[in-house]
């Protein structure tokens, strides 16, 4: 059993004035407490992740919340592979994910994952298990 941790859950987790803070401190402790089982993100949420901060909250910011996720969040690097399934999911796929997102669908599928996320565009998704 694992946890793929969604852009939207880690920038809500790390932002005290998001919405979504309160409902990601509470995911958080049972994701601590390996509720979930293992955790982790994909290179492409890490770019997201570094994009996003970056532009929200300025490079030292971004630089800090990178560091610390390259410290103490494992990180799984596509393939080829993974990018043709995610490729061809993203042309057939009646939702409105972004190539990341779809991404994330894939490797939940593969890995046989959860995903922890507060974006809604994920419940569309009919086999993939969301925690938001």
């Amino acid at each position: 059993m694992s946890i793929l941790l969604d852009t939207s859950f880690i920038l809500a987790f790390d932002n005290k004035k998001d919405v979504n803070n309160s409902k990601a401190s509470i995911i958080w402790n049972k994701i601590a407490k390996m509720e979930y089982g293992s955790y982790f993100v994909s290179d492409h949420i890490f770019d997201e992740i570094a994009g996003v901060s970056l532009r929200k909250m300025g490079k030292e910011k971004a630089l800090a919340l990178c560091q610390k996720i390259i410290q103490s969040v494992p990180i799984i690097t596509t393939n080829q592979h993974i990018f043709q399934k995610t490729w061809d999911f993203f042309k057939e796929t009646k939702t409105n994910l972004s190539f990341t997102d779809c991404t994330n669908i894939i490797l939940a599928r593969l890995i046989k994952s959860k995903i922890v996320s507060f974006d809604r565009e994920f419940k569309k998704v009919e086999d993939i298990e969301v925690i938001d």
